[in-house]
């Protein structure tokens, strides 16, 4: 079976394919969705669910493994950042090689390296083989996360584009809380050992649904493969009829791919250095919580199954919120759906720090947190995507991700230090309000620079 080979999307052809202008991007703009464009986002959703499950596996496994083998929980503090310190490098390092071999062999990759590198972790549960194992997890998380924007990006058509690539990043949240949501029953049932079992069968099994069922990007192979044969195959799925050979692109799309000096020209070092800063400090909130959040809150005499279920608050909050303030973006309200989240963030978490202690009134309030944080830290990536010329899209995602993980790479290692100070939780998550209070400043202070584009409308295009 061809991998890219694709049936006919329906019986009833859209009219006019024939005599299309053959502009990639008008094509992918039409206003309707194909077979193959649904599929393709579906296979992205469940690749990013991997992700999001794999990023929170070690925090759920760290109490039972600290008390099977007599190690110390902040003995993990490294394994912990290890997974975030290696999404750096392979969002940064290895991921644009997507640029180059393809979008496609990358994601295959990254899903081969997260599930065998999971395994992996099993054959020696000592603190340090972990936390290479994590380090390798995390460069294949890192291509997983910058290769699906791109794919996605190449394929969303633009009237939704924004809000598609922030629904298909909610199921890293999704994944991160299925796993915090099942990690007590398959405690109980198989031990910690089950929650890296299901971490790498399942992505390895992605790895195989990538490889048999998703497209390459047509963007990609119009420019940088032009005659092969999935061109033709790809384009026929979208619209039947289309003349294959008369497909191209805008002038600017085949360019090389622009470094990061773009990102720092007049006209986008404001926005970038912003971006940067929000992506970071968001970054070191969220992972503080999902690295340390059931550990700490052990600590404090909870249930392992309300600490469980408080950090799973935090995804789930993560995703509503995400979808909340994507339709709020989507309406052209992109400043006010970042105040907004990053605002609600700081009310929790004030309420955390100043009011007395409930287990039912800090999982609602960590819902809130994460409906902020979360939910924004989802979206940054899709921001990157839209706020800059196409030529920079790619870098940009890149360097977003980049810049994500290491504000990420840091938390574990304070969360460590502060649970070894015996820092008491509500403290620690008071203090959270400091970073994310900084991102709000310089937003609303860079508040010009963040106006999301209107729709292009392609002359000549008759879909």
């Amino acid at each position: 079976m061809s991998a890219d080979a694709t049936p006919a999307l329906s019986s009833k052809t859209p009219p006019d394919w024939a005599g299309h202008s053959g502009n990639v991007d008008a094509l992918i703009d039409t206003p309707r969705l194909s077979r193959l464009q649904i599929q393709l986002f579906a296979i992205c959703a469940f690749v990013l669910f991997c992700e999001g499950y794999d990023l929170q596996a070690l925090a759920l496994a760290v109490p039972d493994i600290s008390s099977e083998f007599g190690i110390a929980a902040s003995d993990f503090s490294i394994a912990l950042s290890a997974s975030l310190f290696g999404m750096a490098i392979g969002g940064a390092g290895f991921a644009p090689m997507g640029d180059r071999v393809g979008r496609k062999p990358m994601l295959i990759l990254a899903m081969l390296l997260t599930g065998g590198s999971t395994l992996a972790a099993l054959i020696y549960p000592s603190a340090w083989w972990i936390a290479l194992c994590r380090l390798v997890t995390g460069i294949g998380l890192g291509i997983t996360t910058v290769n699906t924007a791109a794919i996605m990006g190449d394929y969303a058509p633009a009237k939704w584009r924004f809000f598609i690539m922030t629904l298909l990043n909610c199921f890293v949240p999704g994944g991160a809380f299925t796993a915090a949501f099942i990690a007590p029953g398959v405690i109980e049932e198989i031990s910690w050992r089950g929650i890296f079992i299901l971490g790498g069968v399942v992505p390895i099994g992605a790895a195989v649904v990538v490889w048999l069922l998703a497209p390459e990007s047509l963007k990609w192979l119009v420019a940088a493969k032009p005659g092969d044969k999935r061109i033709a195959r790809i384009a026929g799925a979208i619209a039947p009829g289309l003349d294959p050979a008369r497909l191209f692109l805008k002038k600017g799309e085949t360019q090389e791919r622009i470094s990061v000096i773009g990102l720092l020209s007049r006209a986008h070092a404001v926005r970038t250095l912003v971006i940067w800063l929000a992506t970071a400090s968001g970054a070191f909130c969220l992972y503080l919580m999902v690295s340390w959040l059931p550990t700490i809150l052990r600590e404090a005499q909870w249930s392992t199954a309300d600490a469980l279920f408080a950090a799973a608050a935090v995804q789930l909050g993560g995703i509503i919120g995400s979808l909340i303030i994507a339709w709020a973006i989507d309406r052209r309200f992109l400043l006010a759906g970042l105040v907004g989240g990053y605002g609600c963030s700081a009310l929790a978490l004030m309420g955390i720090g100043l009011l007395p202690e409930s287990v039912l009134g800090w999982k609602v309030l960590l819902f809130l947190t994460g409906a902020g944080i979360s939910g924004i830290q989802g979206i940054w990536i899709s921001i990157a995507v839209v706020l800059y010329p196409l030529e920079l899209r790619a870098t940009s995602a890149g360097w977003v991700a980049a810049m994500s993980r290491i504000g990420a790479v840091s938390a574990p290692m304070v969360g460590g230090a502060a649970l070894a100070a015996n820092v008491e939780a509500r403290s620690l998550l008071l203090a959270l309000v400091i970073p994310i209070g900084a991102s709000v400043l310089a937003i609303i202070f860079a508040r010009r620079h963040f106006t999301p584009p209107p729709p292009v409308q392609e002359e000549g295009a008759k879909p």
